[in-house]
């Protein structure tokens, strides 16, 4: 990464080529879960989710539908550890059910990015499908390099400053 790219182009790389997200999410009991799961992006500012009701995660998100994810850069790849390109958002997850004309047409999307997994996933009856909406969002490009995501569907990118 160089000094002069755009936060925008740099977020729309780090959607593109990570393929899971971190999820964090609120049981009945308060107690927060972090999970992992991978995702499909669809713009303008969606992401979908194809989840196990055995994991806490999803049983989380049937009850609570506010998420928290994060992307972020792969240890591998990072110049600096304490300053990894990451994008966190909040979002609200809606099921979609499976009886909806959209669930079979990202499911099919889903397949295409994820592979034969996918595929296997689907005929599994625990498996639900989510859409995960931002709500708010904050991208981090490095050290003085944070940005709120503001606008219409969060494209908008202010940079952060303290005080």
């Amino acid at each position: 990464m160089t000094d002069d790219e755009q936060p925008a182009s740099v977020c729309a790389n780090l959607i593109e080529n990570m393929r899971s997200l971190q999820l964090s999410t609120v049981g009945d009991d308060g107690v927060p879960h972090c999970g992992y799961t991978p995702y499909l992006h669809r713009e303008p500012c969606c992401f979908y989710i194809f989840v196990s009701q055995l994991a806490a995660h999803t049983r989380n998100l049937l009850k609570n539908k506010t998420v928290a994810v994060m992307i972020m850069e792969d240890e591998s790849s990072t110049s600096q550890i304490f300053a990894r390109v990451r994008l966190n958002y909040l979002c609200e997850a809606n099921l979609i059910a499976s009886d909806s004309p959209d669930y079979s047409l990202v499911l099919d999307d889903y397949q295409q990015r994820h592979g034969k997994m996918a595929g296997l996933l689907r005929q599994l009856p625990d498996f639900v499908l989510f859409q995960l909406q931002p709500i708010n969002g904050q991208f981090v490009m490095g050290f003085g390099k944070a940005y709120a995501m503001t606008g219409d569907n969060l494209t908008v990118f202010e940079h952060a400053r303290t005080g």
